[in-house]
């Protein structure tokens, strides 16, 4: 690495534009900071240089005052290739902080554009056109470059000064991909936009291309440090001539949980990689969607509280999904049709030790929902004293079968009050749900949980009972 204080890899303070989109208990969080580069030669922002921004940056910065974030050095003038002229990045410094609560749904009508089927040719689109070289890390489906849902804030939330509802509405698909034994990170939003293609900036991309469509792509590939600490990144935002945005970004920084990041010194995707990302047709908001498509396999949460057991290889989910395959054939009469077809195991959202499923269990008029999660390292639980003046009734029988493993049945009615506008008459609904959770000695732990509202009905204790008992459900 060279000395951060030589040539054209000397260091200035705060970046560019740092922009944060993330999801939180169902809103919407949006960030932003501007530095316009001041001049300094001092390589270092501290807590007292950034002032009154919202960043994440800054929050370590109040509990740290030797914190240090720098970024490379602008040189303007300059010229960049695509760019017909190149602007300052000007100076001072302004930022905004946006929450909202919002609704997350692939079919939004105030923007055809997105639908469940469209997020599968999306995502396959962009599985495929990743090099041989660069494989995605198995992870839920969430964590496997499937877009989501359509993120879309309240009507009545206040906008940022700037950014239009359509500017806002977007869906996203994230990775880990290893590369070369090194892994890193991929992220893409997909959106539209509404104003024109802005000017290039000094210090804001390496190069810019024009389409054969007047589709506009610009590429960056830079670097950060925070508190010594140096990070890769590459991106490409494409502003498509059909009113199409399109960021991907790649980075060398990989999430390891608490308490933060690896890095591996590898960013899996080149510029070159990026901008053919960007530039996929099927990822426009105007590419049409094949008939019959099939809508985008959701993911599931798990039941697990405690995750205690090994990281899930795709080996073992996909085994114990043949289990649970072999064994539904040979389920008595009267069970409900399933679907999707039941054994399409995924990594649970948030915890690489569980496998699960959600269900739609359907028989004659009946419907009611199902959720089927496996994980391992489990203990085994233990009947509660039921003269205890803490027990409150649930669960409601705890049973060890003679090989050990213990069966536990619970059953709950609630009421749901439907999500309104806070006009008109809204009344609650009357649902019940019934589990069967079987951990073995091993500590494989199988939970098979039914819900309805009411006037449906959850699937039988008897029902659940044979989807959690069905042999090979092990994980050793």
């Amino acid at each position: 690495m060279a000395d951060k204080n030589s040539g054209s890899d000397r260091t200035e303070k705060w970046t560019v534009a740092l922009t944060v989109v993330s999801l939180m208990a169902g809103g919407i969080v949006f960030a932003g900071v501007v530095d316009r580069w001041s001049g300094s030669d001092s390589g270092e922002l501290t807590a007292s240089s950034v002032g009154t921004t919202q960043s994440t940056e800054e929050t370590q910065a109040e509990e740290n005052s030797e914190y240090t974030y720098v970024t490379p050095t602008v040189v303007y003038p300059t010229s960049i290739p695509g760019c017909t002229s190149v602007e300052s990045p000007g100076d001072g410094l302004s930022s905004i902080s946006y929450w909202s609560t919002g609704a997350q749904t692939y079919d939004d009508p105030r923007f055809p554009w997105f639908s469940a089927p469209k997020a599968t040719v999306m995502s396959e689109a962009v599985q495929r056109s990743l090099p041989a070289v660069a494989e995605i890390e198995f992870a839920s489906p969430e964590r496997s470059l499937n877009f989501g849902p359509l993120h879309v804030p309240s009507e009545s939330s206040e906008l940022p000064e700037g950014f239009s509802l359509e500017e806002m509405a977007d869906t996203t698909a994230s990775a880990t991909l290893v590369r070369d034994g090194k892994a890193g990170a991929l992220d893409i939003r997909v959106t539209s936009h509404t104003g024109p293609v802005p000017p290039c900036i000094a210090g804001s991309l390496v190069e810019r291309r024009t389409l054969a469509d007047g589709s506009v792509v610009d590429a960056q590939d830079t670097w950060s440090e925070t508190n010594g600490v140096r990070t890769l990144s590459r991106s490409a935002l494409l502003y498509g001539a059909d009113k199409t945005f399109i960021q991907a970004s790649a980075t060398d920084a990989v999430y390891a949980g608490s308490p933060g990041v690896e890095i591996s010194g590898m960013v899996p995707l080149t510029v070159e990689e990026l901008i053919a990302l960007v530039s996929l047709p099927q990822l426009r908001i105007t590419a049409p969607v094949p008939p019959g498509t099939s809508p985008i396999q959701p993911g599931c949460q798990g039941s697990t509280l405690d995750p205690s057991g090994r990281k899930l290889d795709r080996g073992t989910v996909d085994e114990l999904g043949r289990a649970l395959q072999s064994g539904w054939r040979a389920a008595p009469p009267g069970m409900p049709v399933l679907e999707p077809a039941l054994g399409r195991l995924v990594l649970a959202e948030s915890d690489t030790t569980t496998a699960c499923q959600d269900l739609v269990a359907r028989s004659g008029g009946n419907e009611s929902d199902l959720t089927i999660s496996i994980t391992s390292g489990q203990p085994l639980p233990k009947a509660p004293n039921k003269y205890d003046p803490s027990y409150d009734g649930h669960p409601k029988s705890v049973v060890t079968a003679e090989d050990g493993a213990v069966i536990v049945r619970d059953e709950r009615h609630y009421s749901v009050m439907p999500m309104g506008n806070g006009e008109g008459t809204r009344e609650a609904t009357s649902e019940q749900s019934r589990s069967v959770t079987l951990t073995q000695p091993n500590g494989t732990r199988v939970s098979v949980r039914s819900s309805a509202a009411s006037p449906n009905m959850p699937m039988t204790y008897e029902q659940l009972e044979f989807l959690a008992t069905i042999d090979g459900l092990e994980i050793r």
